[in-house]
């Protein structure tokens, strides 16, 4: 509209100049007087002349410009001195008259025209690309805030996605996602309670099987029937070691985090490691603490024992006889660091991505485990926004299990 109004606005003006000169040729010629000042250019001028029955001049008007005669009555093109003319005949019973115009005055206003269109349609789309590129940056910026609010969102997040400041085309796009996301949790949260009831309900009739396992080894047996009893007792043992997995589990994943207390690494990792003590001397291994740089984080207690507690317990289980576990606190870049060192077989590279898969045990079948050890560790430590990863140590021979926290408490 802009652009149509700015052409609409040029033309008129170099019509308008035509025109004007028109309507004072037309005043002068009516009252047959030269003027002494004529406004208009020479090219915009009508060349007029009249003659008479006799061939004589009778009246001329316009630029002096020898214009002959024509024969030919109506329009015709004539040039005269190099320039072509449009010529317009015609005449009376006692008058022939001739009115020319230089093509040139014609084209100029062709051109003013094609101007005028032309030009504020190519200023135009400068203006239209800013204008869109701003729009389509301000709705895209809409959609980053968008995607950034989802991909922040936490696992625990209940609440629906609020479709602020987005255009109204996509609101039902982030209704639909989320009636899915809502699906979604009502999936895991129909999967956590079967996992819990289930293990739940495990836990009884194991712990009924333990007793009558202990009975039968307090009685007087053959020692075939000892080795059996014994069997059945370590079976028991690691199904009853496996419900009480599942039941923690189910119960880390349906459970918020929570920050309620400042943790005092050192302490903490004094206090674990002392509870392994006793398994990792019937083991032969031996525990170190190392604690280059005490530190504090507000984090939630139970969790960061639970967490700290399954790495320890694994880099026993998975280290030779006479070898150590290292458990050591650093600071990196202000954040609190705990690595736990063992001189185990280490994780081959192509399983690390799956070890914290559910059920994924990428250790020996001599070595006894469940694989849910550290799946329940990283959704702890992801819950509770812990950076939880494996690698290989690079001196010797082993595997090196790093949590860091996001900073010291204050």
């Amino acid at each position: 509209m802009a652009a149509a109004a700015a052409s609409f606005g040029l033309v008129t003006y170099e019509a308008n100049k035509f025109l004007d000169a028109q309507l004072q040729e037309i005043a002068i010629n009516t009252s047959k007087k030269t003027p002494m000042d004529f406004e208009t250019e020479d090219e915009d001028r009508l060349v007029v002349r009249v003659w008479d029955r006799s061939g004589a001049i009778v009246y001329h008007g316009g630029p002096s410009v020898d214009m002959p005669w024509t024969h030919q009555p109506g329009l015709s093109d004539a040039v005269v001195d190099g320039q072509p003319w449009r010529v317009y005949r015609w005449s009376t019973a006692h008058h022939n008259a001739l009115i020319a115009q230089t093509w040139s005055a014609r084209r100029e206003i062709a051109a003013f025209a094609a101007k005028g269109a032309a030009l504020p349609l190519l200023l135009a789309v400068p203006l239209a690309w800013l204008l869109i590129r701003w729009s389509i940056g301000r709705t895209l910026r809409e959609f980053h805030r968008l995607s950034s609010a989802i991909g922040n969102r936490s696992l625990e997040a209940r609440e629906p996605l609020r479709p602020t400041d987005i255009p109204t085309e996509i609101v039902p796009l982030i209704a639909a996602i989320n009636q899915l996301v809502e699906r979604y949790r009502q999936a895991l949260e129909t999967q956590r309670r079967f996992v819990a009831d289930a293990a739940h309900e495990l836990r009884t009739p194991l712990a009924a099987l333990q007793i009558q396992t202990d009975n039968l080894l307090a009685s007087d047996l053959s020692k075939q029937s000892r080795e059996l009893a014994n069997e059945l007792g370590d079976g028991v043992r690691r199904s009853s070691h496996l419900a009480n997995q599942l039941l923690e589990m189910a119960r880390s994943e349906g459970s918020p985090a929570v920050c309620n207390r400042t943790i005092d690494l050192a302490a903490l990792i004094t206090s674990i490691l002392t509870e392994f003590v006793t398994s990792a001397s019937a083991s032969g291994i031996h525990l170190e603490r190392d604690i280059a740089d005490p530190a504090s984080v507000d984090a939630d207690d139970t969790a960061v024992r639970k967490i700290l507690s399954i790495l320890i317990d694994n880099a026993i289980c998975y280290s030779s006889r006479d070898s150590v576990v290292t458990v050591k606190l650093s600071l990196t870049e202000n954040q609190p660091r705990i690595d736990v060192m063992d001189s185990g077989p280490g994780i081959p590279n192509d399983v690390m991505p799956f070890i914290y898969d559910r059920f994924y045990r990428g250790a020996p079948q001599e070595i006894e485990g469940s694989g849910l050890g550290l799946a329940i560790a990283k959704a702890a430590a992801d819950r509770n926004n812990i950076r939880l990863f494996h690698q290989r140590r690079t001196d010797v021979q082993g595997t090196v299990a790093t949590m860091i926290f996001n900073q010291c408490s204050a």
